[in-house]
C-alpha cells in the first residue's frame, strides 16, 4: 500500500495546484483579509479641559480595519466630457494619475468595483441590467410642488434656477451632451457593477453584505456629495464612508482656483460630518498588503 506521501509525490502539477488553492482558501476563510487603512477626520469637539471653540478644532488620524469582503470601491461620475473646459481637464488628469491606479489596486485586493456614472450613462452598459430591483419611490406628495412649478414653466418661469438664467449652461452643454459617457481611461469590466440610482446601489450593497464604501470621483462639491448615490445619501443609509481625497476634483470659483479651496472644503465636509478620508498612498499600501497575503 502506498503512503499518502507517495501519492503526493506521484500527483501531477494540476492536482498539487488545486490542493494548494484549497489550502489558501481555507486559510483565508479562517483569517479574512482586512484593509488596514490610515483614515483622517475633522473633530469639531474638544477635550473637557479645552473650550469648545472653532479655533480649537483639529484633524485627527487613526487606523481603521475594513474587512475586504464587506468593502467596495464606488466611482462617481467619471465622465469623458463636461461643459466646464478647465474642470474636465483637471478631472481627466486626476482620473489618469490617481483614480485608474486606485481601481487597479482595488481589483488586485479583491474589492468589487461599482460604477455610478449617472442614470443616462449607466444605461449605456449591460451591467446595469443585472442589479436587483430597487423599490419604487413613495408617491406621497408627488403632485406638490406642481409639475409646472418644478420645471419653472409658464407663470413660474421667473423663478428659474441659476443654471437656467441667461445665457444658461445649454449654450455649452447641449453641443456635447449626446457624447457623454465614461472616461476612456476607465475600463468597465464584465464583473463590475454599474448602478443608476442610490436606491439601486443600496440594494446591490445589501445583496453583497457590503458595509464600507470607499469613494472616488467627481465633482467633489457637486455629485460626489449630492447625488442620490453620493456620500451624503449613502451615509444616511448608515454605511461607513472613506473618501480617497487624492481621487477627486471640485468645481472651483475664480477666487478659489489657485488653491483648490472649494475641493478642500468639500473634503472637510466629509471628514466632519459623513465619514473619513484617506490618501492614495495609504490606500495603495493597504491594498498591496492584502494582495500579497492572498498570493501566499
Amino acid at each position: 500500500m502506498r503512503s499518502s506521501s507517495d501519492c503526493s509525490k506521484m500527483a501531477g502539477p494540476g492536482t498539487r495546484n488545486r490542493h494548494n488553492q484549497r489550502r489558501r482558501q481555507a486559510k483565508m476563510a479562517d483569517n479574512p483579509a482586512v484593509l488596514d487603512l490610515n483614515v483622517r477626520y475633522f473633530q469639531d469637539s474638544t477635550p473637557a479641559d479645552v473650550p469648545c471653540r472653532e479655533e480649537h478644532f483639529i484633524r485627527r488620524e487613526f487606523r481603521m480595519s475594513l474587512p475586504v469582503e464587506q468593502t467596495a470601491l464606488v466611482l462617481v461620475d467619471l465622465w469623458n466630457t463636461h461643459f466646464i473646459d478647465s474642470w474636465i481637464e483637471r478631472a481627466a488628469r486626476v482620473t489618469r494619475e490617481a483614480i485608474v491606479p486606485a481601481i487597479e489596486m482595488s481589483r488586485k485586493a479583491g474589492l468589487p468595483v461599482i460604477h455610478a456614472p449617472s442614470p443616462e450613462v449607466a444605461r449605456q452598459f449591460p451591467q446595469s441590467t443585472r442589479n436587483p430591483a430597487a423599490p419604487a419611490p413613495p408617491r406621497g406628495g408627488a403632485d406638490w410642488p406642481p409639475p409646472e412649478f418644478r420645471s419653472r414653466e409658464g407663470v413660474y418661469q421667473a423663478y428659474q434656477g441659476p443654471r437656467s438664467q441667461p445665457p444658461g449652461i445649454g449654450l455649452h452643454w447641449d453641443p456635447i451632451s449626446d457624447g457623454l459617457t465614461v472616461s476612456p481611461a476607465v475600463e468597465i469590466r464584465d464583473e463590475d457593477v454599474v448602478i443608476t440610482t442610490g436606491a439601486e446601489l443600496h440594494e446591490v450593497l445589501a445583496e453583497r453584505n457590503v458595509l464600507h464604501l470607499i469613494y472616488a470621483g467627481f465633482a467633489t462639491n457637486w455629485c460626489v456629495l449630492g447625488r442620490d448615490y453620493g456620500i451624503r445619501a449613502m451615509a444616511r443609509y448608515g454605511y461607513n464612508i472613506v473618501f480617497l481625497r487624492d481621487c477627486t476634483a471640485g468645481v472651483e470659483f475664480p477666487d478659489t482656483l489657485d488653491q483648490l479651496f472649494v475641493t478642500e472644503i468639500a473634503v472637510r465636509e466629509v471628514e466632519q460630518q459623513f465619514g473619513f478620508s484617506a490618501s492614495n498612498a495609504d490606500f495603495f499600501e493597504s491594498c498591496r498588503k492584502v494582495t500579497e497575503r492572498n498570493a501566499d
